[in-house]
C-alpha cells in the first residue's frame, strides 16, 4: 500500500513539473502574442481602422485574461492586477475604436503599456539566454 502511495505521489509531482513547463511555455507565447496584437492595434488606430483596432484590442483582452489566471495559479495578486487593468485598457480601447472614436482609443490604450511594464519589472528577470519568469 505504501509502495502504491509512493508511486501516485511521484506520478502527481512529475505532471505538476511538466505542467508548470507547459504553463510558462504557454505564457512565453501569450507575451509574443500581445506584443503584436498592441503593436497591430497601435497602427490600426493610427490608421483609423476601428474594426481592425477593435478586432486587435479583443485580442489582447483575451490574451490578458490568460496571463491573468496564470499569476492567479502562482499566488502573484500584483500580477494579477496588472493584467486586470491592462484588460480593461484593451477592452476600452475596444469600445472606442469601434466606435470610431480614435483619440479616446489611442487615449485607453495609452494605459495598457504602464501596467505591462509593471509587471515586467516585478517577474521578469534578464538573463544571458533571455528574459525568465520570477
Amino acid at each position: 500500500m505504501q509502495k502504491t502511495l509512493m508511486l501516485i505521489t511521484t506520478a502527481l509531482v512529475l505532471m505538476a513539473g511538466v505542467l508548470a513547463a507547459q504553463s510558462d511555455a504557454d505564457y512565453q507565447g501569450w507575451m509574443k502574442g500581445i506584443a503584436a496584437s498592441n503593436g497591430a492595434m497601435g497602427k490600426a488606430i493610427e490608421a483609423k481602422d476601428g474594426t481592425l483596432a477593435a478586432a486587435e484590442a479583443q485580442k489582447l483582452v483575451g490574451f490578458f485574461k490568460q496571463v491573468q489566471a496564470y499569476w492567479q495559479a502562482k499566488g502573484a495578486a500584483d500580477a494579477v492586477g496588472f493584467a486586470q487593468k491592462a484588460g480593461a485598457g484593451a477592452d476600452a480601447v475596444a469600445k472606442s475604436a469601434s466606435a470610431g472614436n480614435f483619440d479616446q482609443a489611442a487615449a485607453d490604450a495609452k494605459g495598457i503599456g504602464p501596467n505591462c511594464g509593471g509587471c515586467h519589472m516585478a517577474h521578469r528577470e534578464r538573463t544571458d539566454a533571455g528574459f525568465k519568469i520570477k
